[in-house]
């Protein structure tokens, strides 16, 4: 089974689903959608990249990444800024599975009985979310937009 959550397929599969999302949301998305999908782009794909010509390309299980960790660590503070300014509801829900993400680093760095497999699923499975998210949201903007035409992408700042 951990063969299976940490194969090659299931990372061309979501690099290739995050291109496409990452393009369309650029493509028909307001500033909330391009936001999310930039972080996701810098963070996740360049980052990732990066991080593969300099590191190599190997997943360690045994211990922290602190480049992952860094990673999820920066992307959390992207979205939970985005999500507090945008006028979307998913935002939020972006923002809290990156949480999670964030937390399982913390739990395999402190604890050290937390299983690979465990660690895998708490780090990899948000991001599926997230993207099946995305693009949850970025259609409801797109079938909003064309019933009732344009509307605000962020919301108003009170004044106190």
């Amino acid at each position: 089974m951990l063969q299976m959550l940490a194969s090659e397929y299931r990372v061309i599969a979501q690099d290739i689903f995050a291109f496409v999302l990452i393009l369309s949301a650029f493509f028909w998305g307001g500033g909330p959608e391009r936001a999310v999908a930039l972080t996701w782009l810098v963070v996740f794909e360049i980052g990732g990249r990066v991080k593969d010509v300099i590191f190599g390309s190997e997943l360690r299980l045994t211990d922290v990444d602190l480049f992952w960790a860094s990673a999820d660590l920066v992307a959390g503070v992207s979205w939970l800024t985005i999500a507090l300014f945008a006028n979307r509801n998913y935002t939020l829900w972006i923002a809290a599975l990156q949480l999670l993400a964030t937390s399982a680093h913390l739990v395999r760095g402190m604890v050290e009985a937390v299983s690979p497999i465990a660690y895998v699923v708490m780090v990899v499975a948000p991001g599926w979310f997230q993207l099946f998210l995305l693009a949850g949201g970025l259609i409801c903007h797109v079938r909003r937009k064309n019933s009732f035409g344009e509307y605000r992408d962020w919301r108003k700042p009170q004044n106190a």
